[in-house]
């Protein structure tokens, strides 16, 4: 969840902590769509040859 930054973080570059946090949730993200997309394709198989 965003934050605001307190004055002190402001002056020290709260930019930079705030673009490693943007990062690591666009990877947290990516793992999410990535894992998706695992599940759609075992679904699809499912869909092609149904399990006995």
């Amino acid at each position: 969840m965003p934050r605001a930054l307190t004055y002190t973080e402001m002056m020290n570059g709260g930019r930079q902590q705030m673009d490693e946090d943007e990062h690591a949730r666009e990877q947290e993200l990516q793992q999410r769509v990535d894992a998706l997309e695992k599940n759609v394709d075992q679904l699809e198989q499912c869909l092609v040859k149904p399990l006995p």
